[in-house]
């Protein structure tokens, strides 16, 4: 593996981890992704393609969304699942069941994993230009 494919993947598994926690405070807080799209000045659409990892999030976004709604930003940078059960035992603590909320957020969290393998796989493969083919 060369040294840019595994700085490829540790990048994805970054940005992955961020965009997981974004969607778990956006849907934990009732938040669209149009109010978090105006708050950094993109559209919806943008917004949305970086929650699949599509697009990156840069650092100023970030920054300006935990700021907006008084997030810590440490906590985009740390286990996601970890996170989610955190605030289920807060919110419920004497629950047999999983919240709907949280169920919302692993769905969500399912299709931004798939979404983005699908993008890092199509971004990383390599062409011979010698045979047009991929390798």
């Amino acid at each position: 593996m060369s040294r840019r494919s595994r700085r490829d993947e540790i990048n994805l598994d970054a940005a992955k981890k961020i965009a997981k926690n974004l969607i778990a405070h956006r849907i934990w807080n009732g938040l669209t992704q149009t109010q978090i799209a105006e708050i950094i000045g993109v559209s919806f659409q943008q917004y949305q393609k970086m929650e699949k990892c599509i697009n990156r999030v840069y650092a100023e976004d970030l920054h300006v969304i935990c700021a907006q709604f008084k997030w810590d930003i440490a906590i985009m940078h740390s286990d996601p699942e970890a996170v989610l059960m955190e605030w289920c035992d807060r919110g419920f603590p004497n629950a047999k069941i999983v919240p709907p909320l949280a169920i919302n957020i692993k769905k969500m969290w399912n299709k931004a994993e798939i979404s983005a393998d699908k993008y890092y796989k199509r971004r990383t493969k390599v062409y011979n230009v010698m045979t047009n083919m991929e390798e």
